[in-house]
């Protein structure tokens, strides 16, 4: 029985060695349990016990984390909009959303250095930048459908964040469509808010990891996610020290920081008007044709839902992809 313990323990040895979890670490938006994760190496600390390492990587693009996940190039996107989790639906990707990030309504805007344009109504003509397959490409969908205008109405282009930033202060284009550290910056440098998100769509980032790794690794995924939980419980014991990382880890000002923080609502869970806004999200991006088909990012089914003792009717911690 000795021998047969032994053997057993150098095979669990052998079998975790090299074992890595890859993660994606999105600057934008504001993801700060993300990054009091990264900096005070919570992860690190839970998984190093079994000789599990954490390699984080820095892909912000909604649709190329998808791929990152799909590929099994990342196991675990940290901070992903559900908008890129229902375009990939659509294509057959499926992602399962095992926690919620925040809300960043309030940060995500259409903004213009152009002083020929005083709204949204002006848009007609001019030329837009932003994410494609993105939550602010879905947010000029509806800005623009709120005008009675569509995407023909105007020049749109495809680009990063980063180009994005870059080609509106620069007046490559007319409007660009910018989160969280790219508004406050853009302000600075004269750009002006057309509008935000508020009252066109309701922003949802969420944690998602790919359909085999859920089934694979539970308690990886139950141990991400007690991570994450305790990332927010040092933000509400220990704010001005979290702010302080994520400023400099931001390259921003702490009162950028706090205004960020304050404008940002931080959550662990998705609630009951978070799911109605999927559905509404859902219904709107196959009218624009950006999915083929109606899909469900919302049953349930993965076997990772064991972990989840706090359950409660209104409030989710796991969906699943699946469809109609």
């Amino acid at each position: 029985m000795r021998v047969l313990f032994c053997i057993l323990s150098l095979f669990a040895a052998l079998n975790l060695l090299g074992k890595e979890i890859n993660v994606t670490y999105p600057n934008c938006p504001f993801n700060l349990q993300l990054v009091v994760m990264k900096h005070k190496g919570l992860l690190e600390k839970e998984f190093a016990k079994d000789g599990i390492k954490i390699k984080f990587h820095d892909i912000t693009n909604g649709v190329k984390q998808v791929k990152a996940a799909a590929t099994g190039k990342v196991d675990i996107c940290g901070s992903l909009n559900t908008t890129s989790i229902i375009v990939a639906a659509g294509q057959n990707i499926k992602l399962n959303i095992i926690r919620a990030v925040c809300n960043s309504t309030d940060t995500l805007a259409l903004m213009t250095t152009n002083p020929n344009i005083k709204s949204v109504k002006d848009l007609k003509g001019k030329t837009i930048a932003c994410v494609s397959k993105h939550n602010s490409h879905q947010l000029l969908l509806l800005a623009l459908a709120k005008n009675n205008m569509t995407i023909k109405d105007v020049n749109y282009i495809p680009m990063s964040n980063a180009e994005t930033y870059k080609a509106m202060l620069a007046g490559k284009v007319d409007v660009g469509i910018l989160a969280a550290t790219e508004v406050v910056n853009a302000k600075k440098r004269g750009a002006r808010i057309l509008t935000t998100a508020k009252g066109l769509m309701r922003t949802k980032l969420v944690v998602a990891v790919n359909e085999s790794f859920a089934k694979k690794h539970p308690d990886w995924i139950k141990r991400y996610i007690k991570v994450q939980d305790e990332a927010m419980e040092f933000i509400k014991n220990h704010k001005r020290e979290a702010l302080e990382i994520a400023a400099k880890d931001l390259g921003i000002s702490y009162k950028d920081a706090e205004w960020l923080y304050n404008n940002t609502k931080f959550i662990n869970t998705l609630n009951r008007d978070d799911i109605k806004s999927l559905r509404k999200d859902i219904d709107f991006l196959y009218q624009q044709k950006l999915i083929p088909r109606k899909v469900n990012i919302l049953s349930k089914g993965a076997g990772i839902e064991i972990a989840f003792k706090n359950f409660v009717k209104d409030q989710i911690s796991l969906c699943a992809v699946s469809y109609n």
